[in-house]
C-alpha cells in the first residue's frame, strides 16, 4: 500500500513539474495563438500618425477592423514561460515601424530578436538621429529577422539605387545575401501626380548622377550611408512601392543599360500585404541575381 501511495505521490509530482513548458511546442503554440492575435497585416509598434492610419484603413463589412489581441499577463508567470510566450508572440506576427524609436528599443532583447518580418516607412531614410538608431537597433538585436519590407517613396530608392551594388558587395564571400526585391506598382493616370515626360526627365538624373558618384566620380551622397545602414543578416530585402509611368521607364531603361545592377524581371514573386488604395496600378517585380550566383 506504501509503495502504490509512493508511485502515485511520484506520478502526480511528475504531472506537476511538466506544467505548460512540459507541452510539446505545438501543443503550447495552440494555446499561445489564441492569446496573441495572428493577422496577415503588419502590427504597428508604438503611436501610429495620420498617414499611417490612412493608410491602413480598409473598411469591410464582413471583418470590421479590429485591434490586434494581445494578453499580456502571461508574461509575468515566471522567466521561463515569458521568454517562451514572447518569443512565439513576436515571432508569429508582421509589425510595422512607424516611427516611435522609444516603443521598438525597448520591446526587449527577446522581442526584438524574435522579429521575423518587420515592415518600415520612407521616415527610415531620413538622415537624423532617430533614424541612426532605430538602424543601429535593427543590426544589433534583430538576429532572426527574416524579411524587411521597405516601403520608399519612389525619388528617394531611385536615387538610393545606384548604391545597393556597394551594399551587396560589403557582405562577406561566405555569408549568404539578402535577396533584394524591388516591389512596383505603377500607377495608372489616375492616381500619378505627374506628367509621364517630366517624371521621366527628373528619374533619368537621379539615377544617373548617383551612378556616376557610385563610380567613385565624387564623393557619396546621403543616399549612400542609408542604402550601407541595411541589415545584412536578413533573407529578404523588398523595396516595396507606387512609382509613376514616367519613374518607372526610366528605371526600366537604367537597369538594362547598368552592368552593376543586377536587377532581372520576376514574376513568380508572391505579393505581401499592402497598405493603401487596391487597384490603382500595375505590379512588377525586379529581383536581384549575380552571374553566377
Amino acid at each position: 500500500m506504501a509503495s502504490a501511495s509512493r508511485s502515485c505521490d511520484h506520478d502526480h509530482a511528475k504531472v506537476q513539474r511538466a506544467g505548460l513548458l512540459g507541452l510539446p511546442p505545438e501543443v503550447r503554440h495552440e494555446i499561445y495563438g489564441q492569446l496573441f492575435c495572428h493577422k496577415p497585416s503588419p502590427i504597428t509598434l508604438g503611436v501610429q500618425d495620420f498617414f499611417t492610419r490612412w493608410a491602413s484603413f480598409q473598411p469591410s463589412a464582413d471583418e470590421p477592423q479590429q485591434e490586434p489581441t494581445f494578453y499580456t499577463a502571461i508574461f509575468r508567470v515566471n522567466k521561463a514561460i515569458s521568454r517562451d510566450a514572447l518569443q512565439y508572440a513576436y515571432s508569429a506576427n508582421s509589425f510595422r515601424f512607424d516611427k516611435d524609436i522609444a516603443t521598438f528599443s525597448n520591446l526587449g532583447t527577446i522581442a526584438l530578436a524574435s522579429i521575423k518580418t518587420l515592415r518600415v516607412y520612407k521616415n527610415t531614410w531620413l538622415n537624423s538621429s532617430y533614424a541612426t538608431t532605430f538602424w543601429q537597433t535593427i543590426n544589433h538585436y534583430c538576429s532572426s529577422l527574416e524579411l524587411l519590407i521597405v516601403e520608399a517613396a519612389s525619388h528617394v530608392l531611385l536615387s538610393a539605387m545606384p548604391y545597393l551594388k556597394d551594399f551587396m558587395a560589403s557582405i562577406p564571400a561566405r555569408q549568404a545575401k539578402p535577396r533584394l526585391i524591388l516591389d512596383l506598382t505603377v500607377l495608372d493616370r489616375h492616381f500619378s501626380f505627374d506628367f509621364p515626360d517630366r517624371e521621366y526627365q527628373s528619374a533619368r538624373q537621379d539615377l544617373e548622377g548617383n551612378m556616376a558618384d557610385s563610380n567613385g566620380a565624387n564623393s557619396p551622397r546621403p543616399q549612400y550611408t542609408y542604402v550601407m545602414r541595411l541589415p545584412r543578416h536578413v533573407k529578404e530585402i523588398r523595396f516595396v512601392l507606387d512609382m509613376g509611368p514616367g519613374a518607372f521607364r526610366a528605371l526600366k531603361g537604367a537597369l538594362e543599360e547598368a552592368t552593376d545592377l543586377f536587377f532581372v524581371k520576376s514574376d513568380d514573386i508572391p505579393p505581401v500585404a499592402r497598405d493603401g488604395i487596391e487597384g490603382r496600378g500595375i505590379r512588377h517585380c525586379f529581383t536581384w541575381q549575380e552571374t553566377g550566383v
